[in-house]
């Protein structure tokens, strides 16, 4: 499959914290010709294997699989249910389709004809929304907690750039999909495992369990990072689409990881981005690097515009450099010795 068919399809699929199950279905079956095994942990964790001699270092490679949604908070009725946006700006939810329990609805609000005195000045909140799912009473309606998505179609944004809802972190995913394609039939220094984790937009549950259970010698969370946008001017910490992955550095990233890491981006030629990351990366990387005894940890990020949107957006050509990067690095191998935790 090519990366937009990865992107297309990985997209279509619909998975919320906690509700994972039809996206690891779907790599479960896809994944099984490239991997020497494939197993969940149990936490709920698909890990794709490349297995070897005990004596070769583990590298894990971890994308989550689950993205942000909108849950039903309450049952209306009229066919009309009240929405919680936990990690999602309201300001871009009026007038979309949703799907709720596999029904269609769409999100609507008061229209400014009916506010009073200034309301329609007023910034848009959550509680000026509902779903309108067409039933008319309150029987057989989807439960308080059920995730809502957006019924928005993955599309092509220009010759490089591919859109779609769940591109956080469907595109590292992708990346890791194209990597185990790469590797097919190839031998490689490592014992490699391709961790597809769950929870991590609510906590990194799943991440914090794998590597304890695994204790890998190496371990890289791939996610998604900030493009640079308009109207955000002077943000030199933003990375820019079409210029690569980018390289984590910081505290989450120790110094002989990010040089492993940039060693072999720079000799196998793949433009690459540095990431300054002062604190917490925000990714599974944060989990995996204190678990156990600690786990040496790399963070390599495909840059994304709107995140948390509806319209998150992506340059496919990022998504190649970054399955060309993780190659590299699974290619290339390192030794135990090389990687002390500090």
């Amino acid at each position: 499959m090519t990366t937009r068919e990865w992107l297309t399809a990985l997209t279509a699929i619909h998975a919320a914290s906690g509700c994972e199950d039809s996206v690891r279905d779907y790599l479960e079956g896809r994944l099984a010709p490239f991997a020497d095994r494939v197993t969940t942990d149990g936490a709920g964790n698909l890990i794709a294997w490349r297995d070897g001699p005990k004596d070769k270092p583990l590298l894990l490679i971890a994308a989550h699989i689950d993205q942000v949604a909108l849950y039903v908070q309450q049952v209306i009725a009229g066919g009309y249910l009240r929405l919680r946006a936990p990690a999602i700006d309201v300001r871009c939810l009026p007038g979309l389709t949703v799907e709720v329990g596999g029904r269609p609805g769409v999100i609507g609000m008061l229209p400014p004809h009916l506010r009073r005195g200034n309301e329609g000045e007023k910034p848009v909140q959550e509680d000026d929304l509902y779903i309108d799912i067409g039933v008319p009473g309150t029987d057989d309606v989807p439960p308080v907690g059920t995730p809502v998505y957006f019924r928005i179609a993955p599309r092509s944004v220009g010759p490089r750039r591919f859109s779609a809802p769940g591109l956080d972190n469907r595109a590292s995913v992708a990346a890791l999909c194209r990597l185990l394609e790469a590797l097919q039939g190839k031998e490689i220094p490592v014992r490699l495992a391709c961790a597809f984790t769950v929870g991590e937009e609510i906590g990194r549950a799943g991440a914090a369990f794998l590597g304890t259970e695994q204790q890998p010698d190496l371990a890289l969370a791939v996610d998604v990072t900030f493009a640079r946008q308009p109207d955000l001017p002077g943000q030199d910490f933003l990375m820019e689409l079409g210029s690569g992955p980018a390289i984590g550095v910081g505290p989450n990233v120790p110094l002989p990881v990010e040089s492993l890491i940039c060693s072999v981006a720079e000799q196998a030629r793949i433009p690459a981005q540095r990431e300054p990351l002062p604190g917490d990366s925000g990714t599974d990387g944060w989990a995996l690097q204190v678990a156990g005894l600690g786990v040496p940890t790399g963070v390599i990020s495909i840059p994304l515009t709107s995140m948390h949107s509806p319209a998150e957006v992506v340059d496919v050509q990022d998504v190649e450099n970054t399955a060309e990067l993780l190659t590299a690095l699974a290619r290339t191998g390192f030794g135990r010795e090389d990687l002390p935790w500090d």
